[in-house]
């Protein structure tokens, strides 16, 4: 077993830890296997910020690597993307969110991705003892299926992490309105392309998302 993992299984008893390696993340998505070294150069500069997380949408020199043009059209069947990132030092579930196209993560850092099956959501609401946590090693690259809830990765270490995140092209832009009033999913509609649920004690409440996530507000101990 890989020794972080290790590590991470055991300060975590309480929380479902694997691999992307595992069987059991095959469910969730898979790994993608390319050859990453132009993609580890260009994330491996991006900024890590000293407290908190930091998401960029669209990042020209990520979209500028060539292994793009093969996962444009491998993972998103040709559709228009958009590479960017997600750096920091967040380590808390907070919230949940699933977009209706797959969404790729790679990370020079490693991280774990704390992850939900779609039919584990009922009405906009989620049980935080259905979530799981996979640990990516880094360089390794993978497709989160559509619909498969997930929000930011948590850090490993102090030193926090890098992710890559690429996704249909327009994706989380804002939108001209927000209504969690709203009947069915239309409620989890936060952003373009983004549905969202969040847990009680999260900034996305304070933010004024749709309060759906019960039970502990999940918090990965390093």
């Amino acid at each position: 077993m890989d020794t972080i993992l290790k590590m991470l299984r055991e300060k975590n008893p309480g929380l479902k830890l694997y691999s992307v390696l595992d069987p059991e993340f095959r469910r969730y998505g898979r790994v993608l296997s390319a050859e990453t070294g132009e993609l580890e150069a260009a994330m491996a500069v991006t900024e890590i910020p000293a407290e908190g997380n930091c998401y960029k949408a669209s990042v020209p020199e990520l979209e500028a690597v060539p292994l793009m043009k093969r996962l444009q059209r491998a993972a998103f069947g040709g559709m228009e993307i958009q590479a960017g990132y997600c750096n920091g030092r967040g380590y808390k579930l907070n919230a949940m969110e699933y977009h209706k196209c797959s969404e790729l993560n790679f990370s020079t850092t490693g991280l774990v991705l704390l992850l939900a099956l779609p039919d584990r959501l009922d009405d906009g609401r989620l049980d935080s003892a259905d979530v799981a946590g996979f640990y990516l090693p880094a360089n390794v690259l993978v497709e989160i299926f559509p619909l498969v809830m997930h929000f930011a990765p948590c850090r490993i270490s102090d030193n926090g992490f890098n992710c890559l995140v690429v996704l249909e092209k327009g994706t989380n832009e804002a939108l001209e309105s927000v209504d969690t009033t709203a009947p069915g999913e239309e409620k989890l509609l936060w952003m373009r392309n983004k549905w969202l649920t969040c847990h009680p004690d999260s900034p996305q409440r304070e933010k004024g998302a749709f309060v759906g996530i019960s039970g502990e507000n999940i918090a990965l101990a390093i």
